[in-house]
């Protein structure tokens, strides 16, 4: 007679729903860092240009070149704002993931917990069906022994 734990099939359940939470949050905390290696290159971007654009001001430049670069700033400024905006939203998720993470942890660690309890038990009603066969065994013998 072997161990069988009834909710084994529950168990592996929350354990899967675990490792796919995990998963996810895996994957959200790598399109973070994405998001955040873009933004980054991209404020690295504006400061190159800027620095080029001051130069350039020192220079004389004509006011063509000066408007398609205020535009092209602008640019730079609007794709920044949606890294930022994108790096929060994906921040938000992640966070969201990292809290179901918990939740499913704590849920299998209650199943898990509960099954190591039952198996407990299952020894100890095992130990105790062997001892007392053994003191019966015991008990036999004497008497045999004894007539």
């Amino acid at each position: 007679m072997s161990f069988q734990f009834q909710f084994e099939r529950i168990l592996t359940m929350k354990e899967k729903e675990t490792e796919s939470a995990l998963n996810e949050m895996n994957m959200f905390k790598r399109m973070k860092e994405t998001a955040e290696n873009q933004l980054l290159e991209l404020v690295e971007k504006k400061d190159s240009y800027m620095n080029d654009y001051q130069n350039m001001m020192r220079n004389s430049i004509r006011v063509t070149e000066i408007q398609e670069r205020e535009q092209y700033l602008l640019f730079l400024n609007k794709q920044i704002e949606k890294g930022r905006k994108k790096v929060l939203e994906i921040t938000k998720e992640f966070n969201v993931k990292n809290r179901m993470l918990v939740a499913k942890n704590q849920e299998e660690k209650v199943w898990s917990t509960w099954r190591e309890r039952s198996l407990e038990e299952y020894t100890e009603k095992l130990n105790k069906e062997e001892q007392n066969s053994l003191d019966e065994m015991a008990v036999i013998r004497y008497f045999r022994n004894k007539n």
